[in-house]
C-alpha cells in the first residue's frame, strides 16, 4: 500500500502534538465547556425524530437492555445500582430516575437507593467482591474509559470469566443508554417525574432536560418495573433456547410504543429495498429514492436560532494512546469478549446488523464515517481499527477503476480532525460534529447539535445518525472493557495505514490466542458457506467466533447451564470447579491443587486454574518457576 506523505502529514503531526497539550489543560471540564447560550437552548419536537424510529434496531436494543438487567451471576438488585452509578457518573437524568425507580420497584429502602450518589460510595460497600465489580464500573462510567491490565486482574481475584462478561456486557448497554439520553434527553413520563422529584430531591436530582415541552413529547410509561418484567417473561417464554440457530429473542408485544406513546409504525416493510421503511419512504416502489423535496423543511429551526458555533467546539477529540505498563501483563482476553450469553450474542448481532444492511436514508460511506468520527472522540481503539478497515473496504470496493489508495487514506486521515478539512460539505460537517462531541462521555451534545442536523437532514435521518451513536457507545464500552485485542489482519491494516498521522494502537496488541478470528466483514460470507454446504449454522458461535453454550437453564436463575455449578437449584450457582462445594466454602475455588491462601500468596487467581490462559496450569507455572500470570513465560 503506498503511503500518503508529503506537507500533509507533517501538518498533520503538529496538529496531534498541539491537541495533546492542549487536552491536558482542557480535559477536567470536558463536558461542561461548551457555550452558556447553547446549554440553556431548549429541545423540541424529540418525538419527531423518535417516530422516525428504526424499530428493529430500538427493539433489539431494548431486548438486550431487558435481558442484561435479569438477576443471573450478578443480582439483580446489584445490577441496578451498578446502572445508577454508572448513570450519575454519565450525567443520565432519566436513566439515574429509571434506575431508582427499579430498585424502588425491587424492595431496596429509600436510603439505600439514595446512598448511591454519595462520594464515597464505593469506599463504603463492604463486601470486597461487590466493591472491585464497582470499581470497574467507575473506570468505564465515563468514556474514554480508564481500565488497565490491573483493572482485569482485580476483577480475576473476584470472579471467573463469565461473570467478568456478564459485567462488561451491563456496562455496555447502560453506555448505549446513557448517550441516547445525552444526545437527545428523552422526555420522561409524568408519572416517573413525579416519583423521582418527591424520593430525589435531598440528592439535588432535577430532571433537566428530560421535562417534555408539549403533551405530545412527553413518553407514556418508563421500561422499568413491571412493564420490564411483563417483557422479559415474554422474550423468555417465546424463545426456543434449545434451538442452535434459533432467531434473535423478539417481543411479541409493541413494547416500544408502550412505552414512548408515540404512535410509531409497526409496518418495517421495505418494498424497494433501499433501506428506508414504507412509512418514512415517499417513493416506496423507487429503489433511487426516498424523500421528496423539502421533506425536512417542516422540522427547519426557527429564524431566532443562531446557526451552530463551530469554533466553540473545536477542541481537540483524538488522544493517541499509551500502552500503559502495570505489575500484571494482560492475558486471556477473549474470554472476557467471547464468553457471552447466546441470547446477548444474538441480540447484538441484531444491533450491529444495522451497519451491514446496506444504505439507508444516508449512505453506507457517511454512516461509516460518523461511526469512525464518533470512535475517535470516545477512545475505542479496537473500534477505530474496526472503523477505519471497514471504510477503507467500502471505499475500494465503491472505486470505478479498483484503485484507491492515497485517496481514500485521504477521506480517513480528514477525520481526525474535520474542521480543518475541505473535504466535507455543510451537511456532512453538521453530522460530524454531531458524532465528534457525542464521543466523550458525559457527552458535548447540545440542542444546538440537534437544529444545526435539522438545517440538513430530514428526522428520519438524523435518527439514522443517533443509532449509530448509540450502537457506537455499546461498542466503545465493552471493547475499552475487554481492552479487545483486535484481529491480526485488521490490526495489520491499521498499523500500515495510520501511524503516519500519530495513531498508535495502545493497549490492543496481543497474543494470537487473545485474538478473534474473523473480521467482521468475513463473518456473513463464512455463515452463508456454513447454509451452503447443508451443515446446521450456529449463529451466535459464528458471530462471536468461540462456542456460545446453549442457553438452556433448567432451573430458571439465570444461569445457563453450562457455567452453572448447581443447574437444578435457582439459590445458588457457584462452583467454578464443579467438585459439588460452593465457592464460598471451598478452599480451593478452581481446583487446580493450589489453595486459596496460596494463591493470595502468588498473587494468582483464585477463579482460575490457568490465570494466564497459556494452557499451563497454575501449580506447573510455578514449579518450573514460569511466571503464571504472564502467557508469554511457560
Amino acid at each position: 500500500m503506498q503511503m500518503y506523505n508529503g506537507r500533509y502529514h507533517r501538518n498533520f503531526r503538529w496538529i496531534l502534538l498541539i491537541n495533546s497539550f492542549l487536552y491536558l489543560l482542557c480535559s477536567i471540564s470536558f463536558a461542561n465547556d461548551t457555550p452558556a447560550a447553547d446549554r440553556a437552548l431548549n429541545y423540541y419536537d424529540r418525538h419527531l425524530i423518535d417516530i422516525s424510529n428504526l424499530r428493529e434496531f430500538t427493539e433489539g436494543s431494548m431486548v438486550g437492555d431487558a435481558m442484561i438487567h435479569r438477576g443471573a451471576m450478578f443480582e439483580e438488585t446489584t445490577k441496578w445500582k451498578m446502572t445508577l452509578f454508572q448513570m450519575i457518573r454519565a450525567d443520565s437524568r432519566h436513566h439515574q430516575a429509571r434506575s431508582a425507580f427499579q430498585l424502588s420497584f425491587l424492595g431496596v429502602p429509600d436510603d439505600e437507593i439514595l446512598a448511591v450518589w454519595k462520594p464515597d460510595y464505593i469506599d463504603s460497600i463492604e463486601d470486597p467482591r461487590t466493591r472491585a465489580a464497582f470499581r470497574f464500573v467507575d473506570e468505564l462510567a465515563t468514556l474514554p474509559g480508564r481500565v488497565t491490565a490491573g483493572s482485569h486482574a482485580n476483577l480475576r481475584a473476584h470472579f471467573v470469566d463469565r461473570q467478568i462478561a456478564e459485567l462488561i456486557e451491563l456496562i455496555s448497554f447502560n453506555a448505549a443508554n446513557a448517550v441516547h439520553d445525552n444526545i437527545l434527553p428523552i422526555p420522561t413520563d409524568q408519572q416517573t417525574l413525579e416519583w423521582a422529584h418527591s424520593k430525589l430531591a435531598s440528592v439535588g436530582w432535577s430532571a433537566a432536560k428530560n421535562v417534555a415541552s408539549s403533551s405530545d413529547e412527553q413518553r407514556a410509561a418508563l421500561f422499568a418495573g413491571e412493564l420490564m418484567e411483563a417483557a422479559r417473561q415474554e422474550i423468555l417464554d417465546g424463545w426456543d433456547r434449545q434451538d442452535l440457530s434459533a432467531p434473535s429473542p423478539r417481543f411479541s408485544r409493541d413494547w416500544l410504543n408502550s412505552v414512548t406513546g408515540y404512535g410509531i409504525p409497526r409496518v418495517t416493510m421495505d418494498s424497494d429495498r433501499d433501506g428506508v421503511e414504507d412509512p418514512f419512504d415517499d417513493f416506496p416502489l423507487d429503489h433511487s429514492r426516498w424523500a421528496a423535496p423539502g421533506r425536512w423543511e417542516s422540522n427547519l429551526p426557527g429564524d431566532d436560532v443562531l446557526p451552530f458555533d463551530g469554533a466553540a467546539y473545536d477542541v481537540p477529540y483524538y488522544f493517541a494512546p499509551e500502552a500503559r505498563p502495570a505489575d500484571v501483563p494482560f492475558s486471556d482476553r477473549i474470554n472476557f469478549d467471547t464468553e457471552w450469553t447466546r441470547q446477548t450474542a444474538m441480540g447484538t448481532s441484531r444491533i450491529e446488523g444495522y451497519f451491514a444492511a446496506g444504505d439507508r436514508a444516508l449512505p453506507m460511506k457517511f454512516l461509516w464515517q460518523t461511526f469512525v468520527t464518533y470512535q475517535l472522540a470516545s477512545g475505542c481503539v479496537h473500534c477505530q481499527v474496526h472503523g477505519t478497515r471497514w471504510l477503507y473496504e467500502f471505499l475500494e470496493t465503491e472505486a470505478s477503476d479498483g484503485v484507491v489508495g492515497d485517496e481514500a487514506l485521504r477521506d480517513i486521515y480528514d477525520l481526525f480532525d474535520i474542521e480543518r478539512s475541505d473535504r466535507f460539505s455543510p451537511a456532512e460537517l453538521a453530522a460530524l460534529r454531531f458524532a465528534r462531541d457525542a464521543g466523550p462521555l458525559p457527552t458535548r451534545t447540545t440542542a444546538a447539535h440537534i437544529e444545526e442536523l435539522r438545517r440538513y437532514y430530514a428526522d428520519r435521518e438524523i435518527q439514522e445518525l443517533m443509532m449509530v451513536v448509540i450502537a457506537g457507545a455499546r461498542l466503545a464500552a465493552g471493547q475499552q472493557g475487554n481492552v479487545t485485542v483486535t484481529d491480526r489482519t485488521s490490526m495489520a491494516w491499521a498499523l500500515r495505514a495510520l501511524p503516519p498521522i500519530g495513531w498508535r494502537p495502545g493497549d490492543h496488541l496481543g497474543l494470537p490466542q487473545e485474538q478473534r478470528r474473523l473480521f467482521m466483514s468475513e463473518v456473513e460470507p463464512t455463515m452463508a458457506g456454513i447454509v451452503m454446504s447443508g451443515a446446521e449454522l450456529d449463529f451466535a458461535s459464528e458471530w462471536v467466533g468461540k462456542h456460545v453454550p446453549l442457553a438452556v437453564d433448567r432451573d430458571d436463575d439465570g444461569v445457563e447451564d453450562a457455567f452453572d455449578g448447581f443447574p437444578d437449584d435457582p439459590t445458588r450457582w457457584e462452583d467454578t470447579d464443579r467438585d459439588g462445594i460452593e465457592d464460598g466454602a471451598d478452599s480451593d475455588i478452581d481446583g487446580d491443587g493450589l489453595s486459596n491462601e496460596l494463591e493470595a500468596q502468588a498473587r494468582t487467581f483464585p477463579y482460575k486454574a490457568d490465570s494466564d490462559g497459556d494452557g499451563i496450569l497454575d501449580p506447573d507455572e510455578l514449579r518450573d518457576r514460569s511466571d503464571p500470570l504472564d502467557p508469554r513465560s511457560f
